[in-house]
């Protein structure tokens, strides 16, 4: 019952696969992992257990989160207070007020830790004033991003301080990095995988800007939106802050987040985001993980270096059953990382901006030409199914078009 009161005061009308699935096996006694596309309500699907089994009269560590960025220590922490506020909850990352937090751990101790790993081992194993040993359950969040970052040493020296916990991994995909650890830690585990279970409601649209300046191109399709909340990735720090600066002076109220803004600063602006006062975000692949906004519009100003990150910028809208729209520039020069993103999935649908506004390619329909259809009868048929006989057949067609095509046009310009 505690879930379901917790749903309905959450406003949730129903629960997303991977919350059916953790809900489901959190008290089995095997360690968990769950993949889910971002965006599809993970972290309530480990918080809402996690509580419901907090005994609220130990004082001691019971439940221990570990997530990437300061950041998502925020969030996480957010979400946690906004089910329960009867729970005694830290967190720990970079820029915290250290002082004051050992004086407390010294008399005291969490119920519920959510902290970055390098300052998870900070507290527990330089300063040894986290007590974790009792720990409950240990949670892994957005786990590529970590094994991204290199945590994994850190990883490593953390576990064997939490004996008795049961592990929680999530993440949006199991990358190469991650199978050793999961192999040596996780043993005999529960699989929860819903990535084919979401559909996201996600429009991508391409618009082929060819040798067009970029940011000339921005300012075209800025003229047609009107989002909610709309953010724009740029891959280099130095184009981030041009595209910001440009913008500003076009007069778009628009926030600039970035990695050089501290931690105070970051959560300052984090907060006037998520209160609606900026429709325009430029932001670097930093806001593509985690962070939870209700975003209605994607802009990839540029692709980013790691073509993954395309999926995590994506994901930032269509979020929770909402729809939104993924726009992407392609230049020249972006032809083989559109393929390759096409060759995972991701359903591209041309668009192009005109003084109407931002609407789709229409595919020109080219009719046959005159003795087209005889020539390409006269393709043989094979009569022993050979390796990659469709393809060579398909090629020698294709050949036989450009060939008839070739003739007409020349005759037609004679």
């Amino acid at each position: 019952m505690y879930i379901q009161d917790k749903l309905k005061k959450l406003n949730f009308k129903e629960i997303t696969p991977i919350q059916e699935g953790v809900f489901r096996l959190f008290s089995k006694p095997n360690h968990l992992v769950g993949l889910a596309p971002t965006g599809t309500g993970k972290t309530h699907a480990y918080l809402l257990p996690i509580l419901e089994k907090i005994n609220k009269k130990v004082s001691t560590v019971q439940a221990v989160i570990i997530v990437p960025t300061a950041e998502l220590v925020n969030q996480v922490e957010r979400m946690a207070r906004e089910v329960e506020d009867q729970v005694i909850i830290h967190t720990y990352y970079g820029g915290t007020n250290h002082q004051k937090e050992q004086e407390w751990l010294s008399k005291y101790q969490p119920q519920i830790v959510i902290s970055t790993p390098d300052q998870i081992k900070e507290y527990v194993l330089h300063k040894r004033l986290l007590k974790v040993h009792n720990a409950k359950t240990l949670v892994f969040d957005e786990a590529d991003m970590m094994f991204d970052f290199s945590f994994l040493s850190t990883i490593d020296q953390i576990l064997p301080t939490m004996p008795s916990a049961k592990y929680l991994l999530f993440s949006a995909t199991i990358s190469p990095s991650m199978e050793p650890f999961i192999k040596a830690y996780f043993g005999k585990y529960d699989l929860v995988d819903t990535t084919k279970k979401h559909q996201l409601k996600i429009t991508y649209k391409l618009i082929n800007i060819k040798y067009q300046p970029r940011m000339d191109a921005l300012e075209n399709v800025l003229k047609h939106l009107n989002p909610f909340l709309c953010f724009i990735f740029v891959s280099k720090k130095e184009n981030q802050d041009i595209v910001y600066q440009r913008l500003v002076d076009l007069g778009y109220h628009v926030a600039n987040l970035n990695s050089s803004l501290g931690v105070k600063k970051r959560n300052k602006l984090i907060d006037d985001i998520q209160a609606n006062k900026y429709p325009y975000v430029v932001t670097s692949d930093l806001g593509a993980r985690g962070l939870d906004f209700k975003v209605s519009h994607v802009i990839h100003y540029d692709l980013p270096y790691h073509l993954e990150f395309f999926f995590h910028r994506s994901g930032r809208t269509g979020r929770m059953h909402d729809s939104g729209d993924v726009i992407t520039f392609m230049t020249v020069d972006d032809h083989r990382k559109i393929d390759k993103l096409r060759q995972k999935n991701i359903q591209f649908i041309p668009y192009e901006v005109t003084e109407k506004g931002i609407t789709r390619v229409r595919e020109k329909k080219t009719e046959p030409l005159a003795g087209e259809k005889e020539a390409l009868q006269k393709v043989k048929k094979v009569t022993r199914v050979a390796p990659n006989y469709k393809k060579k057949m398909a090629l020698q067609k294709k050949k036989i078009k450009q060939e008839l095509r070739r003739k007409y046009y020349a005759n037609q310009n004679r």
